[in-house]
């Protein structure tokens, strides 16, 4: 595998609303960066309708990413669609391996987010974004006093199922355990609401629709026996996956996310993380956009303070 010889100012791994924002400052202050990732916008364009990203009463995730994308291409910034294997150290350098080459670089942003776990059956990909949902906090406005299915059974789905409640009476869990688990008291809460019915033991077995999901086939794992819900949104709550599946030198949590501190700074100086892959508390589109910017703005600070670049451009 062929490796570049003059190492970029910063690479960031990560094209969803932490990297594309980093990305962005970083151009601003006139380094070298380049955007590694296999797509473009992360999560963010997962969401029907985003109705808390400031400046857009609403906008569709796929205009936000258009946006997104069109502010990254003023300034020019390299992007490669390239899956990132390994990030290692080399000395005062980092080393950033994808599945096409070997990148040097001074500095490293991940920003490689969350991915929603999927269903995997008929009918999920071809309703993502007319109904089929991954984030109940984004979306759940949008169903407002229509019938919804949340899928799961941990704290995801019951805290899905208490956010819908704000919006909808009509209100469906299917469970693939034969209980519920999570919290005892986001469980109790939800038992408590009278228009939620659970299915445990039960799993979706297709989603159908026309332009947007009209119904789900639900099957009882026990029984194997179907039968049909009419709803208009499907909300998958079965976990997510932090994009930290590659090899880092950074240090990781028990839900193996990115520790950070409150300047984005990970275990190793020199790498920074940002967004949903990191320890964060809250996963939302702005304030991965935030911690964006917060950690190009440590990852230029770590630049200006490396000695052979005091009388540089990092000046």
């Amino acid at each position: 595998m062929e490796a570049s010889i003059v190492p970029y100012d910063c690479i960031i791994i990560g094209a969803g609303p932490a990297g594309i924002t980093a990305s962005i400052y970083l151009a601003r202050k006139k380094l070298d960066v380049l955007v590694l990732s296999q797509d473009l916008g992360g999560q963010a364009s997962l969401s029907s309708s985003i109705e808390n990203y400031l400046g857009y009463r609403m906008i569709t995730g796929p205009e936000l990413v258009k946006k997104f994308d069109e502010h990254m291409q003023t300034f020019g910034i390299e992007l490669k669609h390239e899956r990132v294997k390994a990030v290692r150290i080399e000395g005062e350098l980092f080393s950033v391996e994808t599945d096409r080459y070997n990148y040097l670089a001074n500095s490293v942003i991940i920003a490689s987010g969350k991915t929603p776990l999927a269903l995997n059956c008929p009918g999920e990909k071809e309703f993502i974004g007319r109904g089929v949902t991954y984030c109940a906090i984004c979306d759940a406005p949008i169903f407002k006093d229509l019938p919804v299915v949340v899928v799961g059974g941990g704290n995801s789905a019951l805290d899905a199922v208490l956010q819908l409640s704000k919006f909808t009476k009509e209100i469906y869990l299917v469970n693939i355990t034969p209980n519920l688990g999570g919290d005892e008291i986001a469980r109790e809460k939800v038992m408590k609401l009278p228009y939620v019915r659970v299915f445990n033991n039960c799993k979706i077995a297709s989603i159908q629709g026309d332009t947007v999901v009209r119904s789900v086939e639900v099957q009882d794992i026990v029984t194997n026996k179907r039968f049909k819900l009419e709803v208009r949104g499907v909300f998958v709550e079965i976990g997510l996956k932090p994009g930290t599946d590659i090899e880092l030198p950074v240090k990781l949590n028990e839900r193996k996310e990115i520790i950070v501190d409150k300047d984005c700074k990970t275990s190793v100086p020199g790498i920074f993380a940002a967004g949903d892959v990191t320890d964060t508390t809250y996963k939302q589109i702005i304030i991965a956009a935030g911690e964006g910017a917060k950690a190009a703005l440590s990852a230029y600070e770590y630049l200006r303070s490396k000695k052979e670049f005091l009388n540089g451009k990092y000046k």
